[in-house]
């Protein structure tokens, strides 16, 4: 059990990292803005008073809280990727990964979620069509959790090169 939580906390952390690289490089590089993590944060802890969409009106700044919490979320969604994986594949993934099992959650799986739950969260509308180029998000989109993925592989073939399973 120990083994499998060290995995998840590896490969998940280390994977969202991989994709914060990804989304500084293209930032800096082709001027592609990131993520807001401080209005993911805001939507957050708009649940609780029942506001299912974040509202893209608001003008107040975003708060320490909203920006941790969304950068908490951000994390935590990374490692329940990597533990939606073991739960699936069990021990003898983490053992010996394989990219079949990652390619169908950290691809597959977080896209279909972007697109159909938290786009729409977001006010962005069902994959992105809300937005000005919906083609580009659904691009984009794709490429940065093809980036995830591979950072899930990565993390999973050293924790397995490690010998720590």
């Amino acid at each position: 059990m120990n083994d499998m939580i060290i995995f998840s906390l590896v490969v998940g952390i280390g994977s969202t990292i991989v994709l914060d690289l990804w989304a500084l490089l293209l930032f800096k590089f082709k001027g592609v803005s990131p993520t807001d993590w401080g209005q993911v944060g805001r939507w957050l802890l708009g649940l609780r008073s029942g506001e299912w969409v974040a509202r893209q009106d608001s003008r107040a700044p975003i708060s320490t809280i909203e920006l941790f919490s969304g950068w908490m979320f951000h994390y935590l969604v990374g490692i329940a990727y990597a533990v939606i994986i073991v739960l699936i594949w069990g021990q003898g993934f983490i053992e010996a990964p394989t990219l079949m099992p990652i390619v169908s959650v950290g691809l597959i799986l977080s896209t279909i979620a972007g697109l159909t739950l938290f786009m729409p969260a977001m006010g962005a509308g069902f994959c992105g069509r809300k937005l000005p180029h919906p083609g580009n998000t659904f691009g984009m989109m794709v490429l940065a959790h093809g980036v995830f993925t591979l950072g899930q592989y990565l993390f999973a073939l050293l924790y397995a090169s490690v010998g720590i399973a």
